[in-house]
């Protein structure tokens, strides 16, 4: 279903996405934020601004059910949908919504899957440019089950990047992953020789994906986003569904935003002034532009797949470099505590 609104360029519009709320057990990555993020309700409101949901506000793979969200996070969800009704709250679906009627029916936001703001802005969730889940998206649903269920399970993340998901279960998840894939590019050697390659093509599709997740290209959105900004009508895409926030050209005078995230440590907004995009992280004001991003434009890794990856970084016992040289501690599983009041944009 595809349903598109459009919404006046002259206004200030605050965008957000990829909360990933969910029942408030160690297993909720949005990990306890729910004071930051009624703070930045009130700015809205207090501007007379607009809110923008991009997408994968309420994580119902890992809560299991509205319920127990609701339980864990009533009154933000009561300030979510009181926002609704005096300002309005526009929602466009992400790859985690498959029950929309709840956002419309219960938190009374204006739903949507494409937002155009003025004629030169296209706003999306993002799935839509990612080349693996894009075109499977009912089937990534049970998938996406099953893998917060291992996680709650374990009491431990199963994520990319392993440089900030470095616990012995994720590195033992990658030791694993390398074997498997070690035997399946056997099987497609085979397959293909016989002519039967279609049939292992998609599973190392999938290992392609998940080395350019490992690198820095998480869904690798960036070449669909660039395709379209080159070729189509609109000078600036915004998305979210990567977590990766920041402001990249990728054509010339045309850009690509992306949102960010609230899970784990992040607090990402965007803002839209009438006139240009910002990205910042709301607790502590940290500005993005496109440093993160220049690693993928420049292609500096486009040479590496699987196998290249695992032969530089892994140290053996279990041990790999990235986690060695990483300057991130190991995330912590407990919800935030009360943290510092928001900072002003940049």
């Amino acid at each position: 279903m595809e349903i598109t609104r459009k919404m006046r360029a002259d206004r200030r519009i605050y965008f957000i996405s990829d909360l990933h709320i969910g029942d408030g057990t160690r297993s909720d990555a949005f990990l306890g934020k729910d004071r930051e993020l009624m703070a930045l309700l009130d700015r809205v409101r207090d501007e007379g601004a607009h809110l923008v949901i991009v997408g994968d506000a309420l994580d119902f793979h890992q809560a299991l059910s509205m319920e127990r969200v609701l339980k864990a996070h009533a009154r933000l969800i009561g300030e979510l949908s009181r926002l609704a009704d005096t300002h309005g709250v526009t929602y466009i679906w992400g790859n985690h919504d498959y029950d929309i009627s709840l956002f419309k029916d219960l938190l009374r936001f204006d739903v949507c899957s494409t937002l155009l703001v003025g004629d030169r802005v296209l706003v999306q969730h993002g799935y839509q440019f990612d080349p693996f889940i894009g075109p499977n998206l009912n089937e990534t649903h049970l998938a996406t089950v099953a893998h917060h269920l291992l996680e709650r399970a374990l009491g431990s993340w199963l994520r990319l990047p392993l440089s900030q998901f470095y616990t012995l279960p994720n590195r033992l998840f990658f030791w694993a992953t390398h074997k498997f894939a070690l035997v399946w590019d056997l099987l497609h050697r085979a397959a293909s020789a016989a002519g039967l390659g279609a049939l292992t093509e998609k599973v190392q599709h999938a290992i392609w994906y998940w080395t350019q997740n490992e690198l820095g290209d998480p869904g690798c959105l960036v070449a669909g986003v660039e395709s379209l900004l080159r070729t189509g009508p609109y000078d600036t895409v915004v998305t979210g569904h990567s977590h990766l926030p920041g402001v990249v050209e990728l054509a010339p005078g045309r850009r690509y935003v992306n949102t960010g995230s609230w899970t784990f440590s992040s607090a990402q907004v965007t803002v839209w002034d009438g006139a240009e995009f910002a990205v910042w992280d709301w607790i502590s004001g940290k500005p993005y532009g496109d440093r993160l991003y220049r690693p993928i434009v420049e292609r500096r890794w486009k040479h590496m797949g699987f196998r290249e990856w695992w032969r530089e970084n892994y140290l053996g016992g279990l041990h790999f470099r990235v986690g060695a040289e990483s300057a991130c501690a190991p995330l912590d599983l407990s919800p935030a505590l009360p943290s510092p009041a928001p900072a002003e944009p940049p």
